[in-house]
């Protein structure tokens, strides 16, 4: 399995490192930021898999920061971290900004850890997705040459039971 990154923003210090607390056993390359516009710049630079942002922040707020991460880098899958009286946010974030889910505050430790790892195992579905496409598509393009340059070649006859016909 690959190592996965994940980018943790939000403005209070004390959150950041007691995420990174809460994951420091994981095998995960851990990037933090407070400020959406300091997570857009650590996102230039890495290949970041999941997105974990709070909602209230100074300048950029969570919402505006993760549309931003959805339409610049749309391969990253986002978490949102957000009060109890943000949750009509919550759900604009999750219908404006394809966020993945969002946590409330203050969180429970397990359950952190088990949304951020099946966030990630979504995101390694999703990459063997892409991998299966591009493996039909070179496949087909492969038997398209081969029917252009062998007219018939692809096509099967069967019999009523289904058993292949061999001319």
């Amino acid at each position: 399995m690959k190592k996965h990154t994940i980018l943790i923003v939000d403005d209070e210090e004390m959150i950041l490192k007691s995420i990174v607390r809460v994951l420091r056993n994981e095998n995960y390359q851990i990037l933090t930021a407070q400020s959406g516009e300091k997570g857009l710049a650590v996102l230039k630079d890495y290949d970041v898999h999941l997105v974990i942002s709070d909602q209230k922040m100074p300048g950029m707020n969570g919402l505006d920061f993760l549309k931003r991460v959805k339409t610049d880098y749309p391969k990253s899958l986002t978490i949102m971290l957000t009060g109890q009286s943000e949750l009509e946010i919550a759900m604009d974030a999750i219908n404006e900004a394809g966020v993945y889910k969002f946590i409330l505050k203050p969180w429970n430790d397990n359950e952190l850890k088990v949304t951020i790892r099946r966030a990630l195992e979504t995101i390694e579905l999703i990459w063997e997705r892409e991998s299966l496409l591009q493996q039909v598509k070179s496949r087909d393009a492969v038997l398209q040459k081969l029917e252009k340059e062998n007219p018939g070649i692809s096509k099967v006859e069967r019999d009523e039971d289904g058993y292949i016909i061999l001319d």
